[in-house]
């Protein structure tokens, strides 16, 4: 009986988390969804963050069994297999991973342990140590790809990601650029100031929502913080939730702007991602408060984060004409989830800091893929 309890407020809790932000969802609410009384709830919880913690230490332990079934003769058998399990997990635990989407943003740790499983799975299927870029290259784009395909439909072909790992994303390409050129050190990035009370509030939200976060902020505060009343806040958007989705859009819009501008025109396919990448985190670098708002978005409003990575991908396509048509899009986003996880581990997790090399070595993978050997 209590088993029964306990599964059915945990049930209760999944199904509230994974389709509102955590912090707007109440024990009560919990309990309500669930048949229960709030007195219950603590009769096995001290608190709502233990139970979301329980709720992704149930979804990683199930995450690695599904790991465990790795299977091949060959390792283009493996990495496929490999492949097969990320989507399809995506697809049968959509509900575990929108919570833990959101733990892994909120609580520390999980993001470790999932790479974990990431480097034991990939070491497995190549029978070696993988090094960092490796993990990079063999992972990113592919959670990426499973994401769009959990969040925005996408149809992602398992054989395509796996030649793009295995044979490069770029193979009859040579690097021209001279990486040891690109300035070690990060250089600011100069932004005018606003001028209209429209691209003040942009830029004032920007400021508070990275600081603090979306629900910790309110029309108020953004408003005192550009020394604008309320009603010139309203003039411009209808709510916060509204003003958070403008936000998301000029974030995506500013940085394709500044990727176009440093980057367009310069040498192959190959040298402009490569270009692409070192800008990317140098822009975002200027920028650490883009990631958080990007990713609190996901939560708030998750169609204006899907508009936000379909303009990425349609730049994408427009100069990825080396790469067969049926490639294409999933290409275009291997490639932004590239860019994404390694600003992660470059910006927020500093894993790597000899940039240089490690783009030199990631410009060897985009062309050959991963080596066997």
């Amino acid at each position: 009986m209590a088993k029964d309890t306990k599964n059915k407020i945990c049930k209760a809790a999944l199904a509230l988390f994974s389709n509102n932000q955590f912090e707007v969802v109440s024990i009560a609410e919990i309990c309500r969804y669930a048949q229960v009384s709030n007195g219950v709830y603590y009769r096995y919880f001290k608190n709502k963050e233990e139970l979301l913690r329980i709720l992704i230490d149930d979804f990683l332990i199930q995450f690695e069994k599904e790991l465990t079934d790795i299977q091949g003769t060959t390792i283009e058998e493996k990495v496929l297999r490999f492949i097969t399990i990320i989507l399809k997990v995506g697809k049968e635990h959509k509900q575990e991973i929108a919570i833990f989407r959101e733990g892994q943003y909120r609580l520390y740790g999980y993001e470790d342990t999932l790479r974990k499983l990431y480097i034991r799975s990939a070491e497995f299927v190549f029978e070696r140590t993988i090094s960092e870029v490796e993990y990079l290259y063999i992972v990113s784009g592919l959670r990426f790809c499973s994401t769009r395909v959990l969040y925005n439909n996408k149809i992602i072909d398992p054989e395509y990601i796996r030649d793009f790992i295995l044979n490069g994303v770029f193979p009859h390409m040579d690097m021209n650029i001279n990486i040891s050129n690109i300035a070690e050190q990060f250089n600011s990035v100069f932004e005018e100031e606003p001028d209209s009370s429209y691209e003040k509030l942009i830029r004032c939200g920007i400021f508070l929502f990275g600081k603090s976060g979306f629900h910790k902020i309110g029309v108020a505060d953004i408003t005192s913080e550009c020394r604008l009343a309320v009603g010139t806040f309203y003039t411009y958007f209808e709510s916060k939730e509204k003003f958070l989705n403008t936000i998301v859009l000029h974030i995506g819009e500013r940085t394709r702007h500044y990727l176009s501008k440093n980057v367009h025109n310069h040498g192959n396919r190959l040298d402009q991602e490569i270009l692409g990448i070192w800008h990317f985190l140098n822009y975002f670098r200027n920028h650490l408060e883009y990631y958080s708002i990007v990713r609190e978005a996901e939560f708030v409003g998750k169609e204006v984060v899907s508009q936000y990575y379909d303009a990425f991908e349609h730049g994408y396509l427009k100069n990825l004409d080396s790469i067969s048509e049926e490639k294409r899009i999933h290409a275009a986003n291997f490639l932004i989830g590239l860019s994404h996880y390694t600003g992660i581990e470059v910006l927020h997790r500093e894993r790597i800091n000899d940039i240089p090399r490690f783009l030199v070595e990631m410009s060897l993978l985009l062309k050959n893929g991963i080596s066997f050997n």
